[in-house]
């Protein structure tokens, strides 16, 4: 798609806007089945904005919005040095349970008695007259060992003493770094047409990370949009919870994610769980592979769902489908006045009376975009601000249940035919 005429935000502020009755440019629908069947529960006329409103995150996407560095960095190594998750040193120590004993491991004398006068123990806690303190349980306790299981442990650099357990193992291996893997991404940005850095940061509270390289404008839908491509590294720490390259479609103009398969095409590569130099070499092979297969399976898709056009109805039925949020009767006034701006909002990017839906209006591809910038970007959260825009971005990201990821089932739906 061409640059719009006004910036991303207030491109999405216009297409909200154009939700409230009093907008010119999306005159107020009639009131959809739901509303006449409860109509003491919909908004009162002349009310105009809901009790929650709708949020734009400007100019970033998912995983900017997850990210502690975006761009800007030359090298993968940068990058990663840039997002703070560089030299992150796990280890695997034998793990062990601490037991009471019953008697000061300094000076062995029993719980409730007082330490003798040199006792190290007793001295860090002096009774208030000055004599040496009593002998407490937890000055008793002593190390033993948990057979077969290791501590996985995020080493503190500059003070051991702040290291992190994240997580415990039944196999005494040491989990493979970020810093490691990141050659998979240093491969693909040496390869890759036009390849430059992307987003990354921290995942799981420091348990995961990720890193990004993209391909600007990679695929070309007609002559009116573009898609970039990404490849993300999603480098786990944690036992059972596997590493990937993940490749997926961004439409960078409504700042959306698209994290689908398609027929006969997965979305990321499987990484060694071990650190293995030929395997990084195979899944940096397979990475490149899917890139560009990703770019041409989706390109087609993406052209073929532009060249097919959409009625209102067809697209307002589609929306309910996949969004699956039209209020019962029986609902209260705030689920139907979110439900009026979302559909006013969903209605007008479709429609393209935004700049940047304006060359594709009336298209499968414009309703394929026009639900996940719903989803992704402007539908209100729950506890709202950053943290509510990181939620969001996790939810469309990495789904509990792939039931759950939108962009799946919209273009499951919208491909049905084709």
């Amino acid at each position: 798609m061409t640059e719009p005429k006004v910036p991303a935000a207030e491109s999405v502020q216009a297409a909200q806007e154009s939700a409230e009755p009093s907008s010119a440019k999306a005159p107020a629908k009639a009131p959809t089945k739901a509303a006449k069947a409860a109509p003491a529960k919909t908004a009162a006329k002349g009310e105009t904005k809901a009790e929650q409103q709708p949020s734009t995150v400007g100019n970033r996407d998912a995983w900017a919005r997850l990210a502690t560095a975006n761009n800007s960095s030359r090298t993968i190594p940068e990058l990663l040095k840039k997002a703070g998750i560089a030299g992150w040193t796990v280890t695997a120590n034998p793990m062990v349970a601490v037991i009471p004993s019953g008697k000061c491991t300094e000076c062995r004398k029993p719980v409730g008695v007082k330490h003798t006068a040199d006792c190290l123990m007793g001295q860090e806690l002096p009774a208030a007259s000055g004599a040496a303190g009593k002998v407490e349980v937890e000055h008793t306790s002593i190390p033993l060992e948990v057979p077969g299981l290791w501590s996985l442990v995020k080493m503190n650099p500059q003070d051991p003493a702040k290291s992190v357990h994240i997580a415990h193992t039944n196999r005494e291996a040491t989990p493979v770094s970020v810093d490691v893997r990141g050659a998979i991404l240093s491969e693909l940005l040496k390869v890759l047409p036009g390849a430059k850095t992307g987003a990354a940061g921290p995942l799981w509270e420091g348990t995961a990370s990720f890193a990004t390289v993209r391909v600007p404008d990679l695929v070309s839908v007609g002559k009116v949009d573009k898609v970039e491509i990404r490849a993300v590294l999603v480098n786990s720490l944690m036992p059972g919870k596997g590493s990937t390259v993940r490749v997926m479609p961004v439409h960078t103009g409504t700042h959306t994610v698209i994290p689908v398969t398609l027929p006969g095409l997965p979305d990321r590569v499987e990484l060694d769980p071990n650190n293995n130099q030929d395997s990084r070499i195979t899944e940096a092979s397979q990475a490149l592979d899917l890139c560009f297969r990703m770019a041409e399976e989706f390109g087609e898709v993406a052209n073929k769902l532009l060249r097919k056009k959409m009625t209102i109805r067809e697209f307002q039925d589609f929306a309910d489908t996949v969004l699956n949020d039209k209020p019962m009767p029986s609902a209260g006034p705030s689920q139907f006045k979110l439900y009026d701006t979302r559909t006013g909002v969903v209605e007008a990017l479709f429609r393209g009376e935004v700049d940047l839906t304006a060359k594709i209006k009336g298209t499968r591809w414009a309703a394929l975009l026009s639900v996940l910038a719903w989803v992704q970007n402007i539908k209100p959260t729950k506890t709202g601000g950053e943290l509510g825009d990181r939620d969001r971005a996790m939810s469309a990201l990495f789904p509990h249940r792939e039931s759950l990821n939108t962009a799946q089932t919209a273009l499951n739906l919208l491909t049905a035919d084709l």
